[in-house]
C-alpha cells in the first residue's frame, strides 16, 4: 500500500537554558524517529506523557523544524514549500483552539477564509450537520459544552476536506459519552483518499480506532505493527481455555497431544488449557476434534492480550537489565 507519510531518522532538540552544561541543557523530544504511514489507515502513535508525541506530530505537520530527519508526503519532502502541504492537512490540537466569544458558524467562517474552499457557506452547513452541530451555529463557542467544542474542533480540521487529518489527544478531558461520540465521528472520516494521525496515551481508544500503531517512549520508536502483530511479537504463547461439560477423557488428552501447533496444554476438572503461538488458528480444529469424541463443550474462551498490556510488557521489558 502506498505510504502517505515516511518518517526517516526525524530528530528534535530542545534546550533548557537552567542547566549548567550543554549536553544537560539538551532536551532530545525525538531521536532518529523512523516510520511510514499508509495511504487510508488509521495510525496511533502511542506513548507515555513527554515521550514526544505532540512534537512528533508538529513536526510531521511543518509546524516545527527538525533538528535532523526528513518528512516525506505523498512521496514529497515536506521541507519545500512547508504552506503548500499544510493546505493539504487538517490538525486537531489537544486544546481546542476555537474563538469562544465567536459563534459556531463564525469560528469556520474565520478559519475556512484561510482556504480556498469552494462554496465556503454551503460546506460550512454540511460539515456542521456531520458533526451533530448544526442547530448551535447561531450559538457562542463558549457556551457549547466540552464534547461540542471538540466537535467544533474537528469540524475546523475537516473543512477544508484535507488528505491527511492529525488528531493530538481527540478525546483528552471529555467524559466517556462524549469520547465514544468523537470515536465514532473520527472513524465516520476514515476513507481510501484520507489518512489520520492520532497521538494518545489512551490505549483503549487508540485499540478502538486504529489500525496500526507505533509506541514512543523518550523520543524513539519501540514497536511498529497491528496490535495481533504486536501480541505475537511480545507474548509468544496465547492461551484458550475451553470448559466441557462432561469429563476430560484420555482419549481427548491425547488428542490434544499430538497437535504440532500446541507449545503445551493442562487439565484441571473439566477444563482444558491449550498454549499456542497462534490461538486463532489452532482454536477451531481443537473444539472440532473434541467434539468429534463427544465432549459438551459449554464454553471457549480465549485470552487476547490489550494493547495495555502489550505496552505494560514492552515497558517493563525494556527496563529489565541487559
Amino acid at each position: 500500500m502506498e505510504s502517505a507519510i515516511k518518517v526517516e531518522n526525524l530528530s528534535k532538540v530542545f534546550y533548557n537554558k537552567k542547566k549548567e552544561t550543554e549536553k544537560e541543557r539538551e532536551v532530545w523530544a525525538l531521536n532518529s524517529a523512523s516510520f511510514e504511514v499508509k495511504k487510508g489507515e488509521i495510525f496511533g502513535l502511542l506513548g507515555p506523557n513527554g515521550a514526544g508525541k505532540t512534537t512528533a506530530i508538529r513536526c510531521i505537520a511543518g509546524l516545527l523544524k527538525p533538528y535532523s530527519g526528513s518528512v516525506f508526503v505523498n512521496g514529497e519532502n515536506i521541507q519545500h514549500e512547508t504552506h503548500l502541504f499544510r493546505k493539504k492537512m487538517g490538525f486537531l490540537t489537544e486544546n481546542h483552539g476555537n474563538y469562544e466569544h465567536l459563534s459556531v458558524y463564525d469560528n469556520l467562517s474565520f478559519f475556512g477564509s484561510f482556504y480556498d474552499v469552494e462554496n465556503l457557506d454551503q460546506r460550512i452547513h454540511d460539515v456542521l450537520s456531520r458533526m451533530g452541530l448544526y442547530d448551535r451555529k447561531d450559538l457562542r463557542a463558549g457556551k457549547l459544552s466540552k464534547g461540542q467544542k471538540q466537535r467544533l474542533a474537528i469540524a475546523r480540521a475537516i473543512l477544508h476536506d484535507p488528505q491527511i487529518l492529525f488528531f493530538d489527544e481527540p478525546t483528552s478531558g471529555l467524559d466517556p459519552i462524549a469520547s465514544v461520540k468523537v470515536r465514532e465521528l473520527i472513524l465516520g472520516l476514515k476513507g481510501k483518499n484520507r489518512t489520520l494521525f492520532i497521538n494518545s496515551h489512551n490505549l483503549e481508544e487508540v485499540q478502538k480506532i486504529c489500525d496500526r500503531v507505533a509506541i514512543l517512549d523518550l523520543g524513539k520508536i519501540k514497536r511498529i505493527g497491528t496490535p495481533a502483530e504486536l501480541r505475537k511479537d511480545l507474548f509468544k504463547t496465547q492461551e484458550m481455555t475451553c470448559t466441557l461439560k462432561n469429563p476430560v477423557t484420555q482419549q481427548m488428552k491425547d488428542i490434544l497431544a499430538q497437535f504440532d501447533t500446541i507449545k503445551q496444554f493442562r487439565v484441571e476438572d473439566n477444563k482444558i488449557f491449550v498454549y499456542s503461538d497462534d490461538i486463532d488458528e489452532t482454536t477451531p480444529e481443537i473444539v472440532k476434534r473434541l467434539v468429534s469424541l463427544d465432549a459438551k463443550i459449554l464454553d471457549v474462551n480465549r485470552t487476547v492480550h490489550s494493547l495495555e498490556d502489550i505496552y505494560i510488557k514492552l515497558m517493563e521489558d525494556e527496563e529489565l537489565p541487559k
